[in-house]
């Protein structure tokens, strides 16, 4: 990595300047001149052009990792390449990013969106470009869960506008930017992963990155595109978007608030300093091989539990394990005093707590980027020292480089409706100790905006909740009856887990049309099927079979599906089939 100068400088009007004195810095904060402050970030590798390469398109060129690929090609071969950043401005991207290039000759950004055929096309043949990085995604995992189809949307038909923009365009060289996390999870036990491994992705995030993937593969062989794919680990530095952990947790620590652990806080993953990924990106542009995948990995290996230990010791917060590489930043907490280890793990659980984990979460990744190191490309930037320039940027910039950024440091942020925010749309549940499940179910977690309540108890007196106790076992030893009944075919329908008396009523009787929508395989759906539109909360698939007959060959059912429109996780539509 490497600054514009020896010293922070800000680049403008094609002039370097030091930084403003402090005096001066709120006045720019305020008028949204930040950028100018900050250092210029880049990568430290250099090549001979490529005769080939002119123009570059950059996707997602205001994002995270694109800008610094931006930032450092515009810098490193100004004689040699036009660099055009392509962005439509996301909730997690700014024109900060790239600012500091707006009077560069050999830079242009054009705001446009990689789902729109018509934007597409046009910054094509605008800028007469050859080569594309296609860096643009919705990443975020946990926001994946909760907007599904807006990762498919941008992940998978955005990228497949771009391929079929880029054939149109005949375009020479498409870098096609994914994720380690394509190949699902890897054990402890398991070797790194080559580049041959077999996809297996696990989060709604990596299995559209995978799809986009096995679309760059078919134009690869269908169309002769000249394509390289790229799957780097965890990317970490400055000018990353605070929802991901190590920003989010140090703009935390900055407020003087806790972080919040998903689960136990055990899984791992490698970190790869921005720097050193914009370094790979260059080598990977220079002397990569067309058709080939290549893993861009780090040896550095982090739990999230270490990883606040160091987060916290780089703040002054605890005292480091080992000593600083360089003098500590002028944090605003006071320097920890020396002490024992009882008192340093009790500071420890008053910054760090922890909420339930994500609906899936990998234990770890692990890549075999030997590939790419035979290209002549290292990583060059310790975590340790990495970290140290991550922190110390975040507490200057952190909190003015975007809008506000309050909601998105809750544990688990939620989009707006068409994914262009995000918004605080529920509260976690913390608590002191590591959440499992088994801990989940016995151990009282509180929410922090439901003391008062917590500290009031229950409204129902002890009787009552003796009887609904016993009213719920009683009811749920019959349901399980019933269905031992009624499953005597062994047919393998998915188990409810609520009482039959507590799920919702079959509709009234009636012939099914022939014409009626396929919702998934042996399950017809009609809009006229005898319900109202309402909500539930119960399990998105809750079978309950009716009171009449069964028959071996063909069972009646309810069931409950999930309205595919509605993202909040309620349920509103419910339709009545037949299972041949």
């Amino acid at each position: 990595m490497t600054f514009a100068t020896q010293e922070p400088t800000s680049r403008y009007n094609g002039a370097v300047t030091p930084i403003s004195p402090s005096s001066q810095q709120e006045s720019r904060f305020e008028d949204g001149e930040i950028w100018r402050d900050a250092p210029v970030l880049t990568g430290t590798t250099k090549f001979n052009p490529l005769p080939d390469v002119k123009n570059i398109m950059v996707t997602g060129g205001a994002g995270f990792i694109a800008c610094w690929v931006v930032r450092h090609l515009v810098l490193t071969y100004p004689e040699a390449y036009n660099v055009v950043s392509f962005d439509k401005l996301d909730y997690c991207a700014s024109l900060n990013n790239t600012r500091v290039l707006e009077h560069e000759p050999n830079f242009s950004f054009y705001k446009g969106d990689i789902t729109n055929p018509f934007e597409v096309m046009d910054c094509l043949k605008r800028y007469n470009i050859d080569t594309i990085f296609h860096f643009a995604a919705q990443s975020h995992v946990d926001l994946s869960f909760g907007n599904p189809f807006g990762f498919t949307h941008t992940n998978v038909y955005g990228t497949h506008v771009l391929l079929e923009s880029a054939r149109k365009a005949g375009i020479k060289r498409f870098i096609h930017v994914s994720t380690d996390e394509v190949y699902g999870e890897v054990k402890d036990d398991q070797d790194d992963l080559l580049e041959t491994s077999i996809l297996a992705p696990t989060n709604p995030y990596a299995a559209s990155k995978a799809a986009a993937e096995m679309l760059v593969n078919s134009y690869k062989k269908s169309f002769k595109l000249p394509v390289i794919i790229v799957r780097s680990n965890n990317v970490y530095g400055p000018h990353q978007y605070p929802e991901k952990i190590i920003p989010k947790f140090t703009c935390l620590l900055a407020r003087g608030e806790p972080v919040v652990l998903h689960g136990d806080g055990s899984p791992t993953r490698r970190y790869l300093f921005a720097g050193d990924a914009a370094d790979a990106f260059d080598t990977i542009l220079h002397r990569g091989q067309l058709g080939e995948i290549y893993n861009v990995g780090s040896y550095d290996e982090i739990s999230n539990l270490s990883l606040c230990h160091k987060l916290l010791a780089q703040m002054e917060i605890i005292p480091s394990r080992s000593p600083p590489s360089s003098p500590p930043c002028n944090y605003t907490t006071s320097p920890p005093s020396s002490s024992s280890p009882e008192a340093e793990q009790e500071e420890f659980h008053r910054w760090v707590k922890y909420t339930h984990d994500r609906p899936f979460n990998d234990h770890r990744y692990a890549v075999d980027g030997t590939k790419l190191r035979n290209l002549g490309w290292e990583p060059k930037t310790t975590f340790e020292e990495g970290l140290r320039i991550t922190v110390d940027w975040y507490r200057r910039f952190g909190e003015k480089w975007w809008d506000d950024i309050t909601n998105v440091l809750t544990p688990f942020p939620m989009t707006a409706g068409g994914g262009d925010g995000v918004l605080d749309q529920e509260v976690a549940e913390m608590c002191d100790k590591p959440v499992t499940l088994r801990l989940r179910e016995n151990t009282r977690v509180r929410k922090s905006s439901d003391i008062p309540k917590e500290a009031s108890g229950s409204s129902r007196s002890r009787h009552q909740q003796h009887q609904h106790h016993h009213h719920y076992k009683y009811r749920t030893r019959k349901y399980h009856h019933h269905r031992r009944e009624t499953s005597r075919d062994n047919t393998d329908y998915v188990s409810s887990r609520i009482p039959r008396s507590c799920a919702l009523a079959s509709p009234r009787p009636r012939k099914l049309d022939s014409n009626t929508g396929l919702v998934s395989p042996g399950i017809t759906l009609d809009e006229d099927d005898g319900f109202d539109d309402e909500d539930t909360t119960y399990d998105r698939l809750t079978i309950v079979y009716d009171k009449e007959p069964q028959s071996r060959k063909k069972r009646k059912l309810s069931t409950v599906v999930d309205d595919l429109t509605n993202d909040s996780y309620s349920f509103n539509k419910k339709a009545r089939g037949n299972v041949t």
